[in-house]
């Protein structure tokens, strides 16, 4: 593995040291941030970001780099997203590519022990990562996730049936009869779709270049049944027993993305908490960030602390 380029910068004035580079490995490249506590008295265990998608840049999670104002934080564009290799040059992807694409980083960068943090798509990665390195993972949370892709597709109809405002639950009718809808209906649908069930503040200038960025070849190569069968009937909720790490589950009410999935890793990982945000839908990191931010410190805290990490 060759890094490419790599340089220090700081932020969040001095209390986080940050660098960036590209790990060259398998044929593609790998854009990765490292952000690091300056002057932190204590040893804690890194925390690696895996954002949604896949296709979209972990720029996404930009609220969650304040982590490092405590503990190593590492981030990375996923295969087929932002400054990494990008979906032109796969003919397939599946989960075992992109947890190969993060062994490579594990592996470069000597760590030994981790937490893991997904959001979306960036939960199946990983569940699938803790299933793998289990000595390794430390603690995941698990962000507004997906267990059980068919359920998740079931329920979302029934969501948009109860929650949604009447002119909206016509125009996805009409869609899903297969009935012709124009361009401004459609459209119509989107932003008021997005507005509920999507992220229901105002999209922060780093969420609206990640989303006009997100390749969405990468994402059809994923989630399109035609594409990949495998992701078509996805369901991991068999295997969440053996997951014995603590988990965080995050939800948000409103979401219309990740329905009906939070009970399942509830029931289905032993030392799991779930907190539910009440005025939030798939971005509660963004939707609600400071509660956010602070669910996940605690969390993390108490994981270090009853593990006997903290010095």
């Amino acid at each position: 593995m060759i890094k490419v380029k790599e340089h220090h910068k700081l932020s969040g004035g001095d209390r986080i040291k940050s660098e960036e580079g590209f790990i060259e490995k398998h044929n593609y490249r790998t854009y990765y941030e490292v952000h690091t506590p300056r002057g932190n008295p204590y040893d804690s265990t890194p925390i690696i970001l895996l954002a949604g998608g896949p296709g979209l840049s972990f720029t996404s999670l930009t609220p969650l780099l304040q982590l490092a104002e405590e503990r190593k934080v590492i981030a990375y564009d996923q295969l087929g997203s932002g400054k990494s290799t990008r979906s032109e040059s796969f003919r397939s992807l599946h989960i075992e590519d992109f947890i190969e694409q993060f062994n490579a980083i594990v592996t470069e960068m000597d760590l030994k022990k981790f937490h893991l943090l997904g959001h979306s798509w960036g939960t199946v990665l990983g569940v699938n990562i803790a299933l793998q390195y289990p000595k390794e993972t430390q603690s995941l949370i698990l962000h507004s996730g997906i267990a059980d892709w068919k359920k998740c597709l079931e329920e979302r109809v029934k969501f948009e049936e109860k929650h949604s405002p009447d002119e909206l639950k016509q125009i996805m009718k009409k869609e899903r009869d297969g009935i012709p809808t124009s361009t401004v209906e459609r459209d119509r649908l989107l932003k008021a779709f997005n507005s509920h069930f999507y992220c229901r503040v105002e999209y922060p200038d780093y969420l609206k270049q990640s989303l006009e960025d997100k390749d969405i070849g990468t994402n059809q190569l994923i989630w399109n049944p035609e594409k990949n069968e495998a992701m078509a009937t996805y369901n991991i909720c068999d295997r969440l027993h053996e997951i014995k790490c603590p988990a965080l589950i995050v939800s948000g009410k409103f979401d219309g993305i990740s329905v009906g999935q939070a009970s399942l890793f509830k029931s289905g990982i032993k030392d799991s908490t779930h907190v539910e945000f009440q005025n939030s839908s798939h971005y509660s990191h963004i939707e609600e960030e400071s509660r956010f931010l602070e669910c996940v410190r605690d969390f993390l805290n108490d994981v270090e602390y009853y593990r006997g990490d903290t010095k």
